[in-house]
């Protein structure tokens, strides 16, 4: 893993990853846009502004409760593969992993190693034993999305549209399967992994660099790792319970937001709308903003017939609450990390 710290160090940088950023800005550019010419933003902040603070002030309290759940999920799982370092640090870690996870476009699928280095650094830790931790811990996570946000659904489906439960079953099928291919045909992975360690052996050569990058080992710690976790029945159903509390802690938010506007939305519609944000993972934004923001103002008015301009406030005060708001305590975690 490559990080690069300093002004002075980007000239390294090739230029695919120079532009990536800006195509990343550009695309929430061209989502916001989208938003602003199909919202009122003046009678939005008005709304914004005449909201209850009480409710707020249960958005943020909420998001806290979210963000400890889901960040014991991890800790948890990496004390099982060696981490030592208590409660306190490994949800310091977490709060520093959830700035990579939250500014750059597709970080779901690779910074998970972020998390891994971190808590390997100090604690003694191989990192792909943590790296396996972590895997498990963002699955932990993230199914509750759809777990719960298919119960929302099911419960709201008379005004959601046809084929929106086959679609969610489709996707967390696909997952599943996904999953278990890789588990219990372990021989795929290997041999992928053989591949790439062949073709980066094959450059060092041919630069004049030693050919020295093994990638079986790694797979096999990676694999240790997987079974450790899962011996532990006791550590897996934690781990589901809280991934799913906190899941629930953060869909809750949406209606307390409804709240503070003076409309209603229920809880139910909260977890499908909040589940079908993460789809929004498509677009090369940072943190998914813009297109998690057009997909629910575009729900919240299409399903939950609720005005434009409260729709943009309700998902206003949402996104401060469980986006900016958790940025900012990352942010703040990870300042020794920019000092150093």
């Amino acid at each position: 893993m490559r990080i690069f710290i300093g002004c002075g160090r980007m000239q390294h940088l090739p230029m695919r990853d120079k532009v990536k950023p800006l195509l990343s800005l550009v695309a929430a550019g061209l989502a916001f846009a989208g938003i602003v010419l199909f919202v009122d933003l003046s009678e939005t902040f008005a709304v914004v502004r005449d909201s209850d603070r009480r409710y707020v002030s249960v958005l943020f309290v909420s998001m806290t409760v979210a963000t400890l759940m889901r960040g014991y999920v991890y800790v948890r799982l990496l004390s099982l593969v060696g981490f030592d370092g208590g409660l306190r640090r490994g949800l310091w870690l977490f709060l520093v992993y959830t700035v990579f996870r939250y500014t750059l476009p597709y970080a779901m699928a690779g910074t998970q190693t972020v998390l891994a280095y971190l808590s390997s650094r100090d604690e003694r830790v191989d990192v792909e034993h943590a790296f396996g931790a972590v895997l498990v811990a963002d699955i932990l996570v993230y199914v509750p999305h759809f777990t719960l946000g298919a119960v929302g659904i099911a419960a709201y489906s008379g005004a959601v549209p046809d084929g929106t439960l086959v679609s969610t079953g489709l996707l967390l099928g696909g997952l599943v399967a996904v999953l278990c291919l890789g588990y219990y045909q372990r021989w795929i992975v290997y041999r992928a992994f053989e591949r790439v360690t062949d073709l980066a052996n094959a450059v060092l050569t041919r630069v004049g660099g030693t050919s020295t990058v093994g990638g079986a080992s790694r797979v096999s710690s990676f694999y240790e790792s997987i079974d450790r976790i899962s011996a532990s029945r006791r550590a897996t159903a934690s781990g589901v319970v809280f991934g799913h509390l906190g899941m629930a802690f953060l869909m809750l938010p949406l209606t307390v937001a409804g709240y503070a506007v003076g409309v209603t939305i229920p809880i139910e519609l909260a977890a499908g709308i909040v589940m079908t944000t993460k789809f929004s993972g498509v677009l090369p934004t940072p943190g998914g903003v813009g297109g998690i923001e057009a997909i629910m103002i575009a729900m919240l008015v299409g399903v939950g017939d609720i005005g434009g301009a409260s729709a943009a406030a309700v998902t206003l005060l949402y996104r401060l609450s469980t986006y900016w708001y958790l940025l900012l305590l990352g942010g703040i975690a990870a300042l020794p990390f920019v000092r150093g």
